[in-house]
């Protein structure tokens, strides 16, 4: 994510967070890092495996919780 991001979502570089996905079967992946450049975009990357056992496809929202 960009700095400008960090602020929308309150999160600082390297910051460990839990993220939620929010579809039918709902999942936390756990210690997950943040990670902040001017060169990034807002997007998580997954495996396959973890996509398919989440219900996920790409453009799916999840949400950023406290670790």
């Amino acid at each position: 994510m960009t700095s400008k991001d960090t602020e929308t979502f309150s999160v600082r570089d390297k910051q460990v967070m839990k993220v939620k996905t929010q579809e039918e079967r709902a999942l936390i992946f756990d210690e997950v890092t943040v990670r902040v450049s001017e060169d990034f975009a807002l997007h998580m990357h997954i495996e396959n495996g973890e996509e398919n056992a989440a219900g996920l496809k790409t453009g799916d929202y999840v949400k950023l919780l406290p670790s």
